[in-house]
């Protein structure tokens, strides 16, 4: 009769997951819990069991497979773990803990600056499984080799970022497209004639997606808006169409899009970290929103959006529901490991801070949707 390793567990008097820790070198065990651990497995003969699963050529053998730790990890991929801090990254962690939490998993944080050099977490395979986070400025091109490197040492999920199946890994993310098309139906609702998208991060993939989806929004209701992008990328422009203003400040894109005519009524920013910035550059040069401008954000940051007056409507990309997701899609993929990786899009919504005008809420009903508080 096999021994379990919650028998183990039992016998060493600690959980189930410092087993785990201890057989796989994990660090950070104290000494006497490794010695109490060595005693249990040698005391009841404890062998870790041998799994059958299918080898790549599509035969089943008999492969040596580690005891599960009973950990996750949250692993940035080109930038460091402080990356998470970000109110929006904070919110897809906060998801993330919820459901690591509700499935006795825990979860560590990690990074990996250069995506060539995996962590000693990685290459110890101290965690069952990771959700791995693509910073938006790493080149579109760079996904696949990146991601398929590190699915070789452990199972994998990609969470947030662009629609895309990259490197043969799940991937759940936020409706990118559906977030632009909001945008331009609530700037349309509040009868704002002229429309504008506004973004200082024009390089990178998804914002590139909120904006094409806006403008092409626009563009189908006959009033095409204009692009106003902060760089000096003329090729990277260039994917946002023929009606692009580029300018290498936020200022100097402000004083461009003052001196439109017709200038702008309707802006669509493409996240709350520039819209705060964004407010104080519109006051210098005389422009007030809700006086001389509509505007919606997106990522409904409650800590950036707080501070601004008054305070915008914004777009919550359910940050934290893709979090949760992920988690929930990990497991399953170390359930079923042969299973092919799929794309799993979260709906974003509308979100206000107070009672929207009128308009607004004509909207929302016509869409079948409760006006919203965000709090």
């Amino acid at each position: 009769m096999s021994i379990s390793i919650a028998e183990v567990a039992k016998a060493a008097g600690v959980s189930t997951a410092t087993v785990s820790r201890v057989l796989n070198d994990f660090p950070g065990v104290r000494s006497e819990t490794v010695h109490q651990v060595h005693m249990a497995v040698e005391a009841l003969k404890y062998r870790p069991q041998r799994t059958r699963r299918a080898n790549k050529g599509g035969h089943s053998g008999t492969t040596r497979q580690a005891p599960r730790t009973g950990h996750i990890a949250a692993i940035t991929l080109g930038q460091t773990r402080d990356w998470l801090q970000l109110p929006i990254m904070g919110a897809v962690v906060a998801g993330i803990q919820r459901a690591a939490g509700e499935f006795g998993l825990r979860l560590l944080l990690d990074d990996i600056p250069d995506p060539s050099k995996p962590s000693s977490l990685v290459q110890g395979r101290h965690i069952d499984g990771a959700v791995v986070f693509l910073t938006g400025s790493m080149p579109v091109t760079s996904y696949d080799p990146v991601l398929a490197t590190l699915r070789q040492r452990v199972p994998i999920v990609w969470a947030m970022g662009m629609e895309v199946t990259a490197g043969g890994v799940d991937h759940i993310t936020p409706d990118n497209i559906r977030t632009g098309c909001i945008a331009h139906n609530y700037l349309h609702g509040e009868g704002c004639k002229h429309l504008a998208f506004l973004t200082t991060d024009p390089g990178w993939a998804f914002i590139r997606l909120r904006g094409q989806a806006f403008l092409n929004a626009a563009c189908d209701a006959g009033a095409p808006a204009t692009a106003y992008l902060v760089g000096d990328n003329d090729l990277i422009a260039q994917a946002y169409g023929q009606r692009v203003v580029l300018a290498s400040t936020l200022d100097e894109v402000v004083v461009r899009l003052a001196a439109a005519n017709p200038r702008p009524t309707g802006l669509f920013v493409a996240c709350d970290r520039t819209t705060a910035e964004l407010y104080p550059v519109l006051a210098r040069h005389g422009l007030q929103v809700g006086r001389d401008i509509t505007l919606v954000s997106c990522d409904n940051e409650q800590i950036r959006l707080s501070a601004l007056h008054p305070r915008p409507a914004s777009i919550d990309i359910g940050a934290e529901e893709i979090g949760f997701r992920s988690v929930v899609r990990l497991l399953a993929r170390l359930r079923r490991p042969q299973e092919g990786p799929i794309v799993i899009q979260v709906s974003p919504r509308l979100a206000f801070s107070e009672l929207p005008p009128h308009s607004s809420s004509d909207l929302m009903k016509e869409s079948g949707q409760r006006p919203t508080t965000a709090i």
